[in-house]
Formats: C-alpha cells, sequence, structure tokens
C-alpha cells in the first residue's frame, strides 16, 4: 500500500500534468479553452489544493478530513464538467454562439493576473483532432476518475 505523502503527491502530479497540459495544447496547439475547459482548470486546482492540504495534514484530524473532501468534491466536480463537455461534443446542435458562462467566468478578478489560463475564448462545441485517440475533455473526465480514485486511496492509507 502507498503511503499517505506518496498518494497526495500523485494527486499534485496529476493535476499539475493536467494544467500543465491545458496550456501546452492552447499555447502550442492553438486550440482555445471554451468555458467548460475553464471549470475543469479550476477544479484541477481545487483538486490539487486538496492534496496538498493532505500532504501538509497531520496524519489524523481535522484538517486531514478536509482536504480529502476537497479533492474529492474537486474531482467529483471537475468529471462533471467533463463529461457534460463530452456530452456538448457528441450533441453540438445543443449549443448557439457566445455562452453566459463566458461572460461571468472571463469577467473574474484573478483572470487578469494569468490570463492564458483563466480566458475563456473558445467555444464548447469546436471539435479539435483527437489525441490518441480520445477527445481533450474525455482525457480531463479520465484525469478526474484517477483523481477520485487517489482520494480513496488517501482515505484508506489513512487507516
Amino acid at each position: 500500500m502507498m503511503s499517505k505523502a506518496k498518494v497526495a503527491m500523485a494527486g499534485v502530479l496529476l493535476s499539475a500534468a493536467a494544467l500543465g497540459s491545458a496550456l501546452y495544447v492552447q499555447e502550442v496547439m492553438q486550440w482555445f479553452p471554451c468555458p467548460l475547459c475553464i471549470v475543469q482548470r479550476y477544479a484541477y486546482l481545487v483538486v490539487a489544493s486538496g492534496f496538498l492540504l493532505a500532504l501538509f495534514s497531520a496524519p489524523h484530524g481535522l484538517m486531514r478530513n478536509f482536504a480529502q473532501a476537497v479533492a474529492g468534491l474537486g474531482a467529483i466536480g471537475g468529471a462533471g464538467a467533463a463529461f457534460y463537455h463530452v456530452w456538448v461534443l457528441a450533441n453540438p446542435a445543443q449549443t448557439c454562439g457566445v455562452d453566459p458562462l463566458q461572460l461571468k467566468l472571463n469577467a473574474l478578478p484573478w483572470v487578469q493576473w494569468w490570463p492564458a489560463m483563466f480566458t475563456s475564448d473558445g467555444l464548447c462545441s469546436d471539435v479539435y483532432p483527437p489525441l490518441f485517440g480520445l477527445s481533450l475533455p474525455l482525457w480531463s473526465g479520465l484525469g478526474f476518475v484517477a483523481a477520485l480514485l487517489l482520494t480513496g486511496l488517501l482515505v484508506k492509507a489513512r487507516r
């Protein structure tokens, strides 16, 4: 069985890899993120925060439970956004033009601090070529499932 620290570090690295990959496809491949992509980025930040808290918390106690809840809820929310994005790609007639969510996300105050990470300027129905046979939202959803499994391992490592 993996130790608490190894599981937490794996969760942090998974989140960092997902965010780094998102920036790579945006900046290098010019695949522009839509509002659902940005929501998934926020979810990966929440997951990473939960695993970081778990990494530096005491082996038992309220902070550890809070950290596990943050990581788990971030993974569930992110998976929901990712798999909804997969559904949108499969049903492109369901979307129409500029998403109101895009306007709200782009108006958040911290977007100006790191616009490459937080600015939404794509459409959720834009179809990009698959990476290794899977769409980017599906890869993201699988990353969130992996984060949820790591959260389960973190809970198990506690006992």
